[in-house]
């Protein structure tokens, strides 16, 4: 079962912390940031699905459109 959004967050803080804390040798150290990084690709894609997710409104006719903000 893929991970939730949050899931992924926290399990990325967990590896910021445990390369900052610097009690790894370098090799787990370049395993964790392998990992944090396909977690900051998979959180960046998501991200940008909900973004076009909520930049879609459905009209009154049921048809999505281009949601602008008015400044």
């Amino acid at each position: 079962m893929a991970k939730k959004f949050e899931e992924k967050v926290s399990d990325l803080e967990k590896i910021i912390s445990t390369l900052e804390n610097g009690e790894v040798d370098l090799d787990e150290s370049i395993k964790k940031y392998t990992e944090a990084m396909k977690l900051i690709k998979e959180c960046d894609e998501e991200l940008k699905n909900v973004e076009k997710n909520v930049n879609k409104l459905v009209a009154e006719n049921g048809e999505l459109e281009d949601f602008e903000v008015e400044n």
